[in-house]
């Protein structure tokens, strides 16, 4: 479960390599026993060497036998959480998101507010992005998986 949180907050680009080994090496440091797939982790130069590192982990299927949510519904937090963080921007996340909002991701955004009216006012008018009506509608959509992605970073704060 916890390479799942970790491999979602790399994916999303919320942890960076630095994150990433920086939680991995403080692991090392404060546990008299470390799961082998963590030194991989600490060492991984890219995310490509991380996904690598997590792979057999997360095959054992933990994630979706332990959480009610998909880890797209996780990435859609993520996303958000650096939004509001001001480390992405408006159109930045409406295209992340344009990514997530397919029922084929398993993310349940599509359920509640139909993320392509969005899209779709944003297409039709660039100075949209400028509305605070709009900005209210992404933070109504994406509010309820902040609370994912902020569970995970606590997991892997207190693992």
């Amino acid at each position: 479960m916890i390479a799942d949180y970790l491999y979602i907050a790399c994916e999303s680009g919320y942890y960076s390599k630095e994150d990433w080994q920086c939680w991995a090496d403080g692991q090392i440091l404060t546990k008299s026993k470390v799961e082998y797939w963590i030194y991989d982790v600490s060492l991984a130069k890219d995310i490509v060497e991380l996904v690598i590192a997590l792979s057999e982990i997360r095959m054992e299927g933990r994630f979706y036998v332990e959480n009610n949510f998909s880890s797209s519904d996780a990435t859609v937090g993520y996303y958000y959480l650096q939004f509001i963080e001001n480390r992405l921007s408006l159109r930045n996340i409406i295209d992340k998101l344009s990514n997530e909002d397919d029922p084929a991701t398993g993310s349940s955004i599509h359920y509640d507010l139909n993320f392509y009216d969005i899209w779709r006012e944003i297409d039709a008018d660039e100075k949209r992005l400028e509305d605070p009506l709009l900005i209210q509608k992404i933070n109504d959509l994406c509010e309820p998986y902040r609370y994912i992605a902020e569970r995970q970073i606590e997991q892997l704060q207190l693992y």
